[in-house]
């Protein structure tokens, strides 16, 4: 599962501390986001051999606000 890891970076001073925590957080979602196919095998116990079909790698961001889009449209439309 995941691990913590503590960064120490220097950034220049005009650089605000919101601004910091903005672009870490940026960069934990991506990270949080993508996952190799092989280790998501691994973790779900998937052997080659259970393969039929490739996995093609889907954007849930994308998939969930299609649905937030739907979701807000009036029944019936």
């Amino acid at each position: 599962m995941p691990r913590v890891v503590t960064l120490r970076i220097r950034v220049p001073e005009w650089i605000s501390e919101e601004e910091v925590e903005r672009i870490a957080r940026k960069i934990e979602e991506k990270l949080e986001s993508s996952i190799p196919v092989s280790v998501l095998r691994k973790i779900l116990g998937i052997r080659k051999e259970d393969l039929v079909d490739s996995i093609e790698p889907i954007d849930w961001r994308e998939i969930e606000e299609r649905e937030k889009k739907r979701l807000r449209r009036p029944y019936g439309s």
